[in-house]
């Protein structure tokens, strides 16, 4: 658990076009500032050209909460019990990624033959990974949520906004009062959170 927060209030060889959708995938799926591209490089999923305006985009499913608090309150549960089933639960399901959010990225334009396919086998697998190490670290320890703050940007894609780096307070059982990164970003659809993948680096 880290101290001092900072409390910043809301966030083989590939072709360089299938670098530039991963890219902008992995803003997406909630990796914080240090994965930035350096300047000249990648551009970010801010800097793209916005996604089209005339797509259907089916409301998510899966679990969601009210506020972002409940929903790391419900987290902070699962992994005091060590329950990493009930946690992978609580993130944004393969088919909503698919029909939802793949659309409205730029990596899902033709021109960057960047599959749905491939997007979400590399956000899986680094969830899975990122989950296993927060269990591992933090698997039995009870906190007490103090508040919930986005340190990233967040990115509007019309029916539904992503706000990244998720950074919660909690005070531990002693007393002691720190942070902790528990999940990266957060999609919110009409009001309502649901965590959108457990990768926080």
């Amino acid at each position: 658990m880290n101290k001092g927060p900072c409390r910043v209030r809301c966030g083989p060889a590939f072709t360089s076009m299938a670098v530039a959708g991963m890219a902008a995938a992995l803003l997406v799926c909630g990796c914080g500032g240090g994965d930035a591209p350096p300047a000249g490089g990648l551009a970010s999923v801010s800097d793209a050209p916005p996604a089209p305006t005339d797509l259907e985009t089916p409301r998510v499913g899966g679990v969601l909460f009210d506020s972002p608090e409940e929903a790391a309150r419900q987290a902070l549960e699962f992994v005091a019990e060590g329950d990493a089933e009930s946690l992978s639960q609580l993130a944004l399901g393969e088919a909503d990624f698919r029909e939802a959010v793949y659309p409205r990225l730029p990596a899902s334009r033709p021109e960057r033959n960047t599959s749905a396919e491939f997007l979400w086998g590399m956000l899986h697998q680094r969830s899975r990974h990122a989950l296993a190490f927060t269990l591992d670290r933090h698997r039995g320890q009870r906190y007490e949520l103090i508040a919930v703050d986005f340190v990233g940007e967040t990115t509007d894609y019309g029916p539904f906004q992503v706000h990244r780096e998720t950074v919660l307070t909690v005070s531990a059982p002693g007393g002691e009062r720190g942070t902790l990164r528990v999940f990266g970003s957060m999609l919110e659809q009409d009001g309502r959170y649901q965590i959108f993948s457990f990768v926080t680096d």
